[in-house]
């Protein structure tokens, strides 16, 4: 999933939410991906990710 993402989305994902750490990548991840299935959507974007973000412990 994150092969596909623009790095500047990465970037920005760990540096709002998981800040470097695994288990907080693996939670994001879970979510985007949730995301991803329920929008159709090809690839993790910052809309998405935001949402994700909302969805983290």
């Amino acid at each position: 999933m994150w092969a596909d993402a623009e790095p500047d989305d990465i970037a920005f994902a760990d540096s709002h939410a998981a800040h470097g750490n695994f288990r907080a990548w693996a939670q994001l991840t879970a979510h985007t991906r949730t995301g991803l299935a329920r929008t159709g959507r090809p690839r993790a974007d910052r809309e998405l990710l935001r949402w994700a973000f909302s969805r983290l412990a």
